[in-house]
Formats: C-alpha cells, structure tokens, sequence
C-alpha cells in the first residue's frame, strides 16, 4: 500500500463510523457513538488518502492522545504526519511541552520523534501505556 494524496483535516461527524473501525483493529473496542463522544471532548483529527481515512489522532492541551492507523497504512508516514500536525498546534497554541500516550509498539517510533519516557502507565480503560514528552522549540 502507498500513500497517493495524504491529507490531514479536523474530524467530520460522519467520520465516526470509519475512525471506529481504525480504532476497534488495533484491538481496542469502540463504537462510533463513543467516537463521537471524544470528538466533542478534544480536537480529533483523521488522514485521508484518496478519499479513505486511514488514520486519526487527538490532542487535548499538551497531550496527543489516541494515535491509530489502519494496519495497511502503518508504517508509511502517516503516524508521523499526524503527531507532527498535533505538535504544531500545541506550540501555535503556546505550549512549549507536549505528552503522548505510547504503547508499547509506538514508544520507539516516538523516540524517533524527540520524545523521552516519563512514566509508566497501567489503566483499566487503556491497558498499560508509557507516558512521553518533548520539549517544542
């Protein structure tokens, strides 16, 4: 699979359905209504190629939350492209410091991006994570 047209825009209500389906194949069950129910909690973002979304993510404050590809796409770019969109934002929002929630399939990869552990994490809700950050310039 390769990327044609990656476009990153704010999430679209009618998106839930699709970003659901993302979310429930990267072994974490959702429903679009709880999709949904996030979006209007925090700034939810999907990226788009060629008119498929195959991928989201979210930032609350200082914090990316809740990075998912869908499995073909992993890989390519688009978790960068994503996290990076979220960190412009938080700095154009005037934060200086930015968190995210890795698994432990992605804490590598955010180490890639500039991100330090902070902490390890164990949720009923998320199952175990490690807590990251990065100084912005």
């Amino acid at each position: 699979m390769s990327l044609r047209d990656l476009n990153i825009r704010k999430f679209r209500t009618e998106d839930a359905k699709a970003v659901a389906k993302i979310i429930t194949n990267s072994q974490m069950e959702v429903t679009p209504k709880a999709v949904l129910t996030l979006s209007n909690k925090r700034k939810m973002y999907v990226a788009v190629d060629d008119n498929r979304i195959v991928g989201t993510a979210s930032i609350d404050y200082d914090t990316i939350l809740g990075v998912f590809v869908d499995l073909q796409y992993r890989n390519q770019g688009v978790e960068n492209a994503l996290v990076r969109l979220l960190e412009e934002i938080a700095e154009n929002n005037g934060f200086k410091h930015i968190k995210i929630e890795a698994g432990t399939d992605t804490a590598k990869l955010y180490e890639k991006l500039g991100y330090k552990a902070m902490d390890e994490v164990s949720s009923n809700e998320l199952g175990e994570f490690t807590l990251m950050e990065k100084y912005l310039s």
